[in-house]
């Protein structure tokens, strides 16, 4: 990990320095390769997935149909799954919707004094595409993380995509699809399921937004095909920032940066130390610990290239550098929690407290693992229950209605209408004035 210590004063010395290792801009190479990627399905639709799947996927099939899944494999794979796998994601689908069930999602009107009423009505997505990413590890937990939360919602139609893989991982990425309520799946990964799902091809409807982490080809096929469709957030490497003081224990603090470091070798994993000593006890816990984990070799890169150890004088200073960097996890364990305002914290997600973990909300915590990273929880936040509707305002004049409000809203908007020279606007109000004049 690389060193600092900070201090009042030395913000823009560290956030050029944060710049320089973490916000790599993507090379030419991935967007030209995606962007082709792009064009070869809006052309030959089905028989570039075909194409695609053997050469990026490394899966040789002769026919759409063998990539395409369907409710019924969803339910075989399911009754063949081991019970103590089902027990534990059907557990994670509980929690997932304890949470966003208390997310309050409703219409409403009001009546008012221009219009009989006004309000705001609140309508499911028709059709979601998810992605779940493969390649070092599976994700089942990705598809719950958004599946479920498109069920509860309400969207009529939820297609998944997946890297294709060996029969058993296939047939659990399956049985997942059961559990969170997915009406149909495609076994294609990368940039290519993307242009499936926002194009849509001879086999495959296209959705309406797209929800799901991935790489960087994924991220780019997202960003490409934006406008298109919706997507939920253009996501990168794995980002944690603990911050601790005397109280944490060191080798809870270790085993954390490790299950964040273990996601790819360019995750950022930042540890921030209040109080001296502190630091010694972690890095001791960190080096045993590499020994013993399987990724050892991917997280001692991220540690060493994408990461950093900050000493700080005290919590403030703390709460600067989060503030400046936005990470997408932020633990905080410290004494006296309680007192702490969290509030005051900029992160996608926050977890409290010394016996607190991110991990935790990787999986069972409740809320969404797909979070903002690079800085962009300052603009955007984790997927929720409200990223799955989209909203329409309202208003309603019945016929023979008047009141002087209603003449008010005339009679400014003409007045701002003429101002921005839109004279049309104008008179189109200005009927409507003379026929309620004329009631």
């Amino acid at each position: 990990m690389k060193n600092l210590f900070y201090k009042e004063g030395s913000y823009e010395e560290f956030i050029n320095s944060y710049k320089d290792i973490n916000n790599i801009d993507l090379l030419d190479s991935v967007k030209n390769q995606v962007s082709s990627i792009l064009d070869e399905i809006k052309v030959s639709k089905d028989n570039a997935l075909i194409a695609f799947s053997k050469k990026y996927d490394n899966y040789d099939c002769t026919s759409i149909n063998e990539l395409i899944y369907s409710k019924e494999d969803f339910k075989k794979a399911f009754d063949s799954c081991d019970p103590k796998i089902v027990s534990a994601l059907e557990y994670l689908k509980q929690r997932i919707l304890k949470f966003h069930s208390e997310i309050p999602i409703s219409n409403w009107k009001v009546n008012d004094d221009a219009f009989n009423t006004y309000g705001q009505i609140n309508r499911p997505i028709k059709r979601v595409g998810l992605y779940a990413p493969g390649g070092t590890a599976v994700y089942p937990s990705s598809i719950l993380m958004t599946s479920v939360l498109a069920s509860l919602a309400g969207v009529e139609e939820v297609m998944l995509a997946f890297p294709p893989s060996d029969i058993e991982i296939t047939n659990l990425m399956l049985a997942t699809a059961h559990i969170g309520g997915v009406t149909e799946a495609i076994g294609i990964g990368g940039a290519q399921s993307i242009g499936a799902m926002a194009y849509g091809t001879e086999s495959i409807k296209k959705v309406d937004k797209i929800f799901g982490p991935g790489n960087q080809y994924v991220a780019e096929a997202k960003r490409q095909v934006y406008g298109l469709v919706g997507i939920d957030s253009l996501t990168g490497p794995s980002e944690v920032m603990i911050i601790a003081d005397k109280s944490a224990n060191p080798e809870f603090i270790a085993a954390d940066l490790l299950a964040q470091a273990e996601h790819g070798a360019n995750s950022a994993c930042h540890l921030i130390v209040i109080e001296k000593g502190v630091k010694e006890y972690v890095l001791e816990s960190l080096e045993i610990q590499l020994k013993n984990t399987i990724r050892s070799a991917m997280a001692r890169e991220s540690l060493s290239k994408y990461s950093y150890l900050i000493e700080v004088q005290d919590i403030k200073d703390a709460e600067k550098i989060c503030n400046l960097i936005h990470p997408e996890h932020l633990q905080i364990a410290i004494e006296n929690i309680n007192d702490i305002n969290l509030e005051n914290f900029s992160a996608g997600a926050i977890f409290a407290g010394t016996t607190n973990s991110a991990v935790f909300g990787d999986y069972c915590a409740g809320p969404s693992h797909v979070i903002p990273t690079n800085g962009a929880s300052r603009f955007s936040s984790q997927v929720s229950l409200r990223d799955f509707y989209v909203t329409s305002s309202f208003s309603k004049i019945a016929e023979n209605f008047d009141s002087d409000e209603l003449d008010k809203v005339i009679d400014n908007s003409i007045e701002i209408a003429e101002l921005e020279g839109l004279y049309a606007h104008a008179e189109a109000l200005r009927l409507r004035k003379n026929k309620l004049s004329s009631n």
